[in-house]
């Protein structure tokens, strides 16, 4: 029975996955047709292993939550078997793994931006490697409209942007109120010289 090791590595991510060529499907000797197991490993997080079935969900994710970050758009994202979940976690991004064995934790692990461009990096290399005939269970990728863009933009940035531009206002008009204004004063000078005059005439 032929075995076969295949790796992706990035900067912070690698993904390993071992599997056998599907005879019934005419794999060549060197194609993985069927997933026996994957290990994901990111730098200062555990080691992540499972089946086909977790892969497939991991991916969904990661890959659709990429897509939309980049468009502007933070927000999160749920696995079909809620399996895997992403979410926006402050400047960083929150990744939660429920396992589907009873009794097991989920697992918490915080990724920055560069780690979620590896980690997409990764699965993006695998998803499109000819030396796997597989199968994924990703939703097919459509491109984001920009009523969809601005439909899903986080409303609490719109908010920000919003309390910045007032802040602005009032700053601007505080200035303007500052500003001396010396007209007054010559307008108050020419009705004094125009009342003496007026009393040398009388």
């Amino acid at each position: 029975m032929i075995n076969l090791s295949y790796k992706f590595d990035q900067n912070s991510s690698s993904l390993e996955l071992e599997g056998m060529p599907d005879v019934s499907n005419g794999d060549s000797e060197d194609t993985i047709g069927i997933v026996s197991s994957w290990k994901l490993k990111i730098i200062g997080s555990p080691l992540l292993e499972g089946e086909k079935d977790h892969l497939d969900n991991l991916m969904q994710v990661i890959l659709q939550y990429s897509r939309s970050y980049i468009s502007g758009i933070r927000k999160t994202f749920i696995s079909s078997k809620k399996i895997v979940t992403i979410a926006p976690f402050g400047q960083n991004h929150k990744l939660l793994l429920n396992s589907t064995r009873e009794g097991v934790n989920a697992l918490e692990i915080i990724i920055d931006d560069s780690e979620l461009s590896d980690l997409t990096r990764c699965l993006d290399l695998l998803r499109f490697d000819s030396r796997f005939n597989i199968k994924w269970s990703i939703n097919f990728e459509k491109p984001f409209t920009k009523r969809h863009i601005l439909g899903n933009l986080n409303k609490s940035n719109m908010n920000f942007n919003l309390l910045y531009a007032f802040i602005i206002f009032v700053i601007s008009s505080s200035l303007l109120l500052l500003i001396p204004i010396g007209n007054k004063y010559e307008f108050n000078e020419t009705n004094k010289n125009n009342s003496s005059f007026e009393d040398k005439i009388k």
